[in-house]
């Protein structure tokens, strides 16, 4: 269920359908380059409205959650400089 502003209760988190670069860039930790880049590679959809650029929100985060797992390895032990 897609909660809208005028149903939104006080505090209650709200993500907008549409956002500006700098919005899209807050909410999914991206960077400008790699926005730009994902809406390049068509991977990201966004709108012109006069001279912004807004992305859809809810698509974009579709769109990274469906980015595979990160491979994170453990580091290793340092040995003990005795």
């Amino acid at each position: 269920m897609n909660t809208t502003i005028s149903q939104a209760r006080p505090g209650a988190a709200v993500t907008p359908r549409f956002g500006s670069i700098d919005t899209w860039c807050l909410l999914s930790g991206m960077g400008r380059r790699a926005t730009y880049d994902a809406l390049g590679h068509g991977h990201l959809k966004a709108v012109k409205v006069g001279t912004r650029t807004l992305i859809n929100i809810e698509k974009g985060l579709a769109w990274l959650e469906a980015q595979p797992a990160a491979q994170i390895r453990p580091q290793k032990p340092r040995k003990s400089a005795a």
